[in-house]
């Protein structure tokens, strides 16, 4: 299934900065032109802001993007059958540069969620429609652009490690079919309630591993049966 992977999104919440629009400028200048940033001219050769004032950097080629607002840090990866070697990079390199670097150099604080989405391009086969007519009591069997998102609240076992917090993970799932494909998500998010001042105290590497775990051992199982519905 790892080679469905089509992308990798991560996304940083943190508390609300008015801040960040107008520091927004040296920031852009550190990931693309700093001494320790992964990232580069390169990798990003495009710069826009919108009316709210979000920078974004991205790559029209790749579809790769970082944008950053008043509220988030989000970074869209491209995945061409090398999952791990992304994965790893992103784990090893990226959340490094942003926790030694973009958020301790630039103040950036009061961490609220971490998240990372897998995204996945899978065949089209009938299960989506048998969903809509199970809903529609049979009155609609054969459904255009099906779009369907649900999501899952769990217990956050990392909260053993901070004593006294409501933190929790939330899972949300998606399937949106667009032509003959269907493009599926795991979206895997981690609350810190209270929140983090420090993102470099938010045990990020380890939501990543649990995240990729999760994926692999529930997710994937799910993806699993639909493929054997797409076979017979």
């Amino acid at each position: 299934m790892e080679k469905k992977i089509i992308g990798i999104t991560i996304g940083i919440r943190f508390a609300r900065s008015f801040r960040i629009p107008d520091i927004s400028g040296r920031i852009i200048d550190d990931v693309l032109y700093g001494d320790k940033s992964p990232f580069g001219t390169n990798f990003f050769p495009k710069v826009q802001e919108n009316s709210n004032r979000e920078k974004t950097l991205y790559n029209p080629k790749t579809s790769e993007y970082l944008r950053i607002n008043t509220d988030d840090l989000i970074l869209g990866i491209t995945v061409d059958d090398n999952f791990e070697e992304k994965f790893n990079w992103i784990k090893n390199e990226v959340l490094k540069y942003f926790k030694e670097v973009l958020f301790r150099e630039y103040e950036i604080k009061n961490i609220k969620r971490f998240g990372v989405i897998f995204s996945h391009k899978i065949t089209k086969n009938e299960k989506l429609n048998e969903a809509i007519s199970l809903i529609t009591d049979n009155d609609i069997e054969e459904a255009d652009n099906i779009s369907i998102s649900f999501s899952k609240k769990l217990i956050a076992v990392e909260s053993l490690y901070r004593k006294n917090v409501n933190d929790y993970r939330n899972t949300i799932y998606s399937f949106n079919e667009i032509k003959k494909a269907v493009y599926s998500t795991l979206d895997y998010q981690y609350y810190y309630e209270p929140i983090i001042e420090d993102l470099r105290e938010c045990f990020t590497d380890k939501i990543l591993d649990d995240a990729k775990n999760f994926l692999k051992n529930d997710f994937y199982n799910w993806l699993a049966e639909y493929e054997k519905a797409k076979n017979k």
